[in-house]
């Protein structure tokens, strides 16, 4: 039996997504609590590895296990949401094909990164607290920069063999003091949505030019740019 899990977390306190022997994880707590109602050990396979820090909206994961007996999926549910800590939700679980790989049947993700330009206590949990005024004009013109490329492996943290990515859509909106940056690809790269956010607000700060981007996309000599705080990251959803 194949079954799919849909997940919201806060990613504050956790080191990632993914298990990692003596570090605490999202994917590690919820396997910790599938051991603890079915009595077996599971691993479960998750749409998207997020970082230590990084929150989610949509996560999607899935795992396989003989048919429960006398366990319906709504009672695993409410099971899984009185153990996991109150940090991590299950929202949905359900059947599943039995060929469905969360991770490999995924067609796009999409990723909502928030700047906020005035102090909150309350909102900077989630979003990164920029006290410079930016200039959204030049940072979606920035945009199309991203939007050509296709190979980012030279970009990203951790040098990737396969570094080619779709991205679909960056669209940069605003409302107030708020600004969010929603990007639509089919797969990410380690840390690569925050640091094109970080390319972003420098170019919006005018610290940096079209130039120093277009070089470290070709892995370049340029300017080190900066790599935006976890905290304003969240995955919003995976589409299958």
């Amino acid at each position: 039996m194949n079954i799919k899990l849909e997940i919201e977390y806060d990613g504050t306190n956790y080191a990632g997504w993914q298990y990692q022997p003596n570090k605490i994880t999202i994917q590690g707590e919820i396997e910790k609590a599938l051991a603890q109602l079915l009595q077996k050990k599971l691993r479960i396979t998750g749409a998207s590895r997020t970082d230590a820090g990084v929150s989610a909206l949509g996560q999607v994961a899935n795992f396989e296990v003989t048919p429960l007996k006398g366990l319906s999926l709504a009672k695993l549910q409410c099971g899984l949401n009185s153990i996991l800590p109150k940090d991590i939700w299950i929202r949905k679980i359900s059947k599943a094909a039995d060929e469905f790989n969360s991770r490999r049947y995924s067609k796009s993700k999409i990723y909502r990164y928030r700047i906020i330009a005035n102090p909150s206590p309350i909102r900077q949990k989630f979003a990164w607290f920029v006290r410079y005024e930016l200039d959204i004009n030049k940072m979606r013109r920035a945009v199309k920069l991203f939007i050509r490329h296709n190979d980012f492996s030279l970009f990203c943290a951790a040098k990737d063999k396969n570094g080619e990515v779709d991205i679909e859509s960056i669209i940069i909106s605003q409302k107030r003091d708020q600004i969010d940056i929603t990007i639509k690809a089919n797969r990410f790269l380690y840390k690569m949505v925050r640091r094109i956010v970080g390319a972003l607000v420098e170019i919006g700060r005018g610290h940096r030019s079209l130039d120093d981007i277009k070089k470290a996309l070709a892995g370049e000599k340029h300017r080190s740019l900066i790599c935006a705080p976890a905290h304003g990251l969240i995955l919003k959803k995976v589409k299958y």
